[in-house]
């Protein structure tokens, strides 16, 4: 049975030497074989993955190719297992590991930079500079599953523990799996400022002659955080702006106008 050297294994949670996992061949291609079961160095733990989502990217690999690059170069016939949009279970921690604990559930987020460059001191481990330029070399640390290295269709995965977000009970696997999806969209909002209660002013904007676009609103006003708030009065609805989104929400509302949008949107990307 699995038991590699320094990694920590509970006996409630056997893991096997081989797993199942699918493996991209020619483009269009996937078969279903096996491989050994990774084993988590430090800072890493093995994931049980209990469900998996199938995403656009991921037909976009299987058929084409990008954005997934493997030993430098197209991911195809490099015995390469993609997918990233993966839940599970920690059943195996890898050396020092103390921040996870086994049998705990958990989403996976799909990059774990390298930790050294410009980018990843500063945060931005998404847009870490080794990127695909490990080739292959784990060590050098950076990790972007599905993408540069083995991702979630199979079952056992490694994953830094910067990657990993604890679940409630109450979430079910299938919401679990979309988790990072669901960040991403919270990402665009962060950048933007925050969530964004806006409230128009619901004088109609005349449509286009010959248009069948449904009135919209002519201004986005920002209300004062300390407004009672945020309830509907008449034709108003109550939310509110964030400062510096509202002049990009008034550029695109503007631009909706002028190409006779059908309908009033609150932006929140």
């Amino acid at each position: 049975m699995y038991a590699p050297a320094g990694v920590k294994t509970n006996a409630d949670y056997p893991i096997p030497d081989t797993m199942k996992a699918w493996v991209l061949g020619d483009p269009g291609q996937l078969s279903l074989t096996d491989k050994p079961v990774p084993v988590p160095k430090r800072a890493e733990v093995l994931v049980r993955i209990d469900a998996v989502a199938i995403c656009a990217t991921d037909l976009e690999i299987i058929y084409h190719g990008p954005p997934a690059s493997i030993l430098g170069g197209m991911p195809h016939n490099k015995n390469f297992t993609p997918g990233h949009e993966y839940m599970g279970t920690v059943v195996a921690l890898g050396p020092g590991v103390d921040e996870y604990k086994i049998g705990q559930r958990i989403t996976v987020e799909i990059h774990a930079g390298c930790g050294q460059c410009k980018r990843c001191r500063e945060g931005m481990y998404t847009a870490c500079h080794n990127y695909g330029l490990n080739y292959g070399d784990v060590d050098k640390g950076h990790r972007a599953n599905g993408f540069t290295t083995d991702g979630g269709f199979c079952e056992y995965q490694v994953n830094h523990i910067n990657t990993l977000v604890a679940i409630p009970d109450e979430m079910s696997d299938e919401e679990a799996t979309l988790v990072v999806t669901a960040g991403t969209a919270m990402y665009g909002l962060t950048e933007l400022g925050g969530w964004l209660r806006a409230r128009a002013s619901w004088s109609p904007a005349p449509a286009r002659s010959g248009s069948s676009a449904s009135p919209l609103p002519r201004r986005w006003e920002p209300i004062p955080s300390s407004s009672p708030a945020h309830a509907t009065t008449g034709s108003r609805s109550g939310w509110s702006l964030a400062p510096t989104t509202s002049s990009m929400c008034a550029r695109r509302m503007r631009s909706r106008r002028r190409a006779g949008s059908t309908a009033a949107r609150a932006w929140t990307t």
